[in-house]
């Protein structure tokens, strides 16, 4: 120790850093001296408290991160499923108030009301497509054969808008028809121009017939203007007002065959569509002209129709 304090590598330069180097020295020798006096016991119990120390971290951030991740997680799905339940109801929303507005606010039948022409019979007359799948209803008079087989080749016109002349886009084919009632059910089974058939149409619902009441007002749509094929000059879609005056029997069908109108009904508009004011399709317009019947016009109910006809040619209102 005596050689160490010799060496000039200790050189003090005054009593006060020799105090402070010597007052260190002891501190270590104190330290050196409890560290000595510690037992086994006392190195495992450090040990110990050591290792609690370190598997507490571990554990709080075990636990820790995934609650975190979860929080995270459960935040990003609530987000997307706002979002996502937002686009639906959106969706859903536009999509009932476009079925509201054709249905029951605008009362625009323009898709579903069709013209039917018979190029080789030389006649036409009005139609409603009454099913997605593209069956259409009309009067049995208005495809009905001179004889020649002249039906076997319908064209189908509609119209894009009331101010346009209807054009043709598909040809159909019978499907069923009933001289007594004089409705038939046709089939679109083509395109006129050849290219691919889709097969959903614009369509009417059936609505219940039985309703209508003396006064009610119903719209009939149809191609009043039409009686002989002129690609030409068609003829263009109209709808007309009429108020439910009265019924008529007839014998072998019904108490309430006919619904009679106060406005009077056009060749043309034969086999065209009457609706209620919900825009439900419950009559077909008849021309007929014979006797005390030649003032009005005449609806075959909807109703009565049904009892006739597979209801799979039908869309129903809901």
């Amino acid at each position: 120790m005596d050689d160490f304090f010799d060496d000039d590598f200790l050189d003090f330069d005054n009593e006060d850093d020799f105090e402070e180097f010597n007052q260190s020295q002891s501190l270590i020798s104190r330290f050196n001296l409890f560290v000595d006096s510690l037992s086994t016991k006392h190195y495992l119990a450090f040990g110990g408290v050591v290792l609690l120390l370190i598997t507490g971290y571990f554990i709080n951030y075990r636990f820790s991160a995934p609650q975190n991740e979860v929080a995270e997680n459960e935040y990003l799905t609530s987000s997307t499923t706002v979002a996502s339940t937002t686009s639906t109801t959106v969706a859903s929303t536009t999509s009932t108030t476009v079925k509201d507005q054709n249905i029951t606010n605008t009362l625009d039948p323009l898709g579903s009301t069709v013209m039917v022409a018979l190029p080789e019979c030389g006649y036409m007359g009005s139609g409603t497509v009454i099913s997605k799948l593209g069956f259409i209803m009309t009067n049995e008079h208005v495809i009905a054969d001179d004889g020649t087989n002249c039906n076997d080749y319908i064209v189908i016109l509609t119209s894009e808008s009331g101010d346009k002349d209807p054009e043709p886009k598909y040809l159909a084919e019978i499907v069923e028809n009933n001289v007594t009632l004089d409705i038939a059910i046709l089939e679109i089974t083509a395109t006129f121009d050849g290219s691919p058939l889709q097969k959903s149409f614009r369509n009417r619902c059936i609505g219940d017939s039985d309703t209508i009441s003396l006064g009610d007002e119903l719209l009939i749509w149809g191609y009043p203007d039409v009686r002989w094929v002129n690609f030409d000059t068609p003829g263009r879609i109209d709808v007309s007002q009429g108020f439910v005056s009265g019924f008529d029997a007839e014998n072998g069908l019904s108490d309430k065959a006919w619904i009679s109108l106060s406005s009077t009904i056009s060749s043309g508009n034969s086999g065209g569509g009457a609706y209620n004011d919900s825009g439900q399709l419950v009559g077909v317009p008849t021309a007929v002209f014979q006797g005390n019947l030649s003032s009005r016009g005449l609806l075959r109910p909807i109703n009565l129709i049904l009892q006739y006809f597979d209801l799979f040619y039908f869309d129903k209102c809901n």
